[in-house]
């Protein structure tokens, strides 16, 4: 027999004597609830006996009271009759009661003298109640001793003799019935426990049996298979199990041997690739070091580049500066001049800080500078960008176009940073404009977000630009022709963004063109 068959067999033999004890706590449950059934219907009927035994004498001596006192006591004489006759109807209820629970002819005819008594105490009562009657009668003709007599000898009489008898023998009869239950019950319980012992012996010893079975069955195998794992654990793959017999564990030892064999076979095949990839690696290592000196050195000359940049673009910006100040200080220059050298100034001073920028990128990375944060009004901000946009856009009569939807929101940001990123973006998109298109510069807010978006009438930007597009030093197509420019600014607007803790996207628009978007977050910002 196969382990399977084996372990189906103990779960069928412990499930046919759990059944078994089962069925065994069911009677011995219904026996109890029978017993406490009986039982009750008996208490039950010594309450209301007991309670006929007070409600007889108080009847009685509210029948002395109206001899003794007039016909002002009859209201409590009516009243004892009341509840002598209520306390009869509950008789005959709990009786029926009782006689429903029994289940056998037996039992039923053993009930009949409880049935015969209560009758017999009924027919009693009745004719003393007659005599009740008769002796109110005799007392309204005015013959007060013989209705005295009368009361003595059919009421007080045979209610303190014949119907307290009666009560008596109904009560020992509830006693005797009482006592025959529990002596029904003890034998059903030794029975039941009787057959309890020999079922839990039979089961013990079935699943000992079993159990046996099983732990040789199982247990060994289990062992072997076990012992055969640490001696492939330690390395010794030439250890083979015991596979003879056709259960499952035999079938699981041909198994661990044919792994134990391929196991053998893959270890010299692994030993023969790790030498194969030793040299690999080897190899792979030497390319990589070379590849990392070429980078270096491609590093080292962008930062000597960008070096030479600023510093060739210093100069003129310095002159640049210098011929606005001495235009400043001229004595016959008109108001207009004075305001477009204000102008040039500005603008020498927002180039000298893009150049900085540029150096400071040189040495290392332009996200280590600060941001000098400060509150202020979105509008603003978008409408400084687009007025320098302007002068950008003005050479190639390209109009720009604000449209502001943020409801006034103030954000906590860098504003020279921001409206750097902004011009960038503008520029970017007089770039890509054609002489005399339209540029849009919209903002709409969220609760959580301001939404910058600048939209062009290019051509817009390729799939393979898309993916490059904020990559240092690259430059895309532009209209078939390499864009100019050093191929920073977008790089240099997406870490301007980013450290805001904002987002940067260009797509290309529905209605064509391209579409620069940057979101920034409405939340105070940490000084960085």
């Amino acid at each position: 027999m196969t382990v399977r068959w084996r372990i189906v067999a103990f779960e069928i033999v412990t499930l046919i004597f759990v059944g078994l004890m089962i069925v065994v706590m069911a009677l011995a449950l219904r026996l109890a609830d029978d017993f406490v059934a009986r039982v009750d219907g008996v208490h039950r009927r010594f309450e209301v006996i007991a309670e006929l035994d007070g409600n007889a004498n108080n009847y009685a001596e509210q029948i002395a009271e109206v001899l003794l006192l007039g016909a002002e006591q009859m209201p409590d004489f009516q009243q004892a009759r009341a509840e002598m006759k209520e306390a009869f109807d509950r008789l005959r209820e709990v009786t029926r009661a009782e006689v429903s629970t029994l289940s056998g002819l037996d039992e039923v005819r053993r009930e009949l003298s409880d049935i015969e008594i209560t009758s017999r105490m009924e027919e009693l009562y009745r004719a003393i109640d007659g005599a009740a009657e008769r002796v109110f009668a005799l007392q309204r003709e005015g013959k007060q001793a013989q209705a005295v007599e009368l009361f003595r000898r059919d009421v007080e009489y045979r209610l303190s003799n014949d119907f307290e008898n009666l009560l008596e023998a109904a009560l020992a009869d509830e006693r005797s019935e009482v006592s025959r239950e529990l002596a029904e019950v003890r034998e059903q319980q030794r029975l039941l426990l009787f057959w309890s012992v020999a079922i839990a012996l039979l089961a013990a010893l079935c699943g000992a049996g079993l159990g046996f079975g099983l732990h040789r069955s199982i247990v060994r195998p289990v062992q072997a298979l076990a012992g055969g794992a640490r001696a492939l654990a330690t390395g010794s793959l030439s250890h083979r199990l015991d596979a003879k017999g056709s259960d499952e564990f035999a079938a699981l030892s041909r198994t661990f041997n044919e792994m134990a064999a391929a196991i053998e076979a893959q270890r010299a095949g692994l030993i023969a690739a790790q030498d194969r990839l030793h040299s690999e690696v080897e190899a792979r290592t030497r390319e990589l070091r070379d590849a990392n000196a070429r980078l270096r050195d491609v590093d080292v000359r962008r930062a000597q580049f960008l070096a030479d940049v600023s510093h060739e673009l210093r100069t003129p910006l310095t002159i640049l500066r210098g011929e606005a100040d001495v235009a400043l200080r001229g004595r016959a220059d008109a108001e207009a001049l004075r305001e477009a050298l204000r102008g040039v100034q500005g603008q020498a001073a927002e180039l000298g800080a893009l150049l900085d920028d540029l150096l400071a990128f040189a040495r290392s990375d332009a996200g280590d500078q600060p941001l000098e944060l400060s509150r202020v009004k979105a509008g603003e901000l978008v409408a400084a960008a687009a007025q320098e946009g302007e002068v950008l856009a003005a050479p190639r009569e390209i109009l720009i176009e604000t449209e502001l939807r943020d409801g006034g929101v103030e954000l906590e940001l860098d504003p020279r940073r921001i409206k750097q990123a902004l011009v960038i973006g503008l520029d970017n998109a007089v770039k890509h404009s054609p002489p005399g298109g339209r540029i849009r510069l919209s903002t709409r807010a969220d609760p959580s977000s301001l939404s910058i978006s600048i939209s062009d009438e290019g051509s817009g930007v390729s799939e393979t630009d898309k993916a490059r597009v904020f990559d240092r030093f690259y430059r895309g197509e532009a209209d078939g022709r390499t864009a100019q420019g050093l191929g920073i600014g977008l790089a240099i607007a997406k870490e301007i963004v980013e450290r805001h803790n904002g987002s940067i996207a260009l797509e290309n628009s529905r209605s064509g063109g391209a579409v620069l978007t940057i979101d920034l977050p409405l939340g105070p910002m940490e000084s960085v």
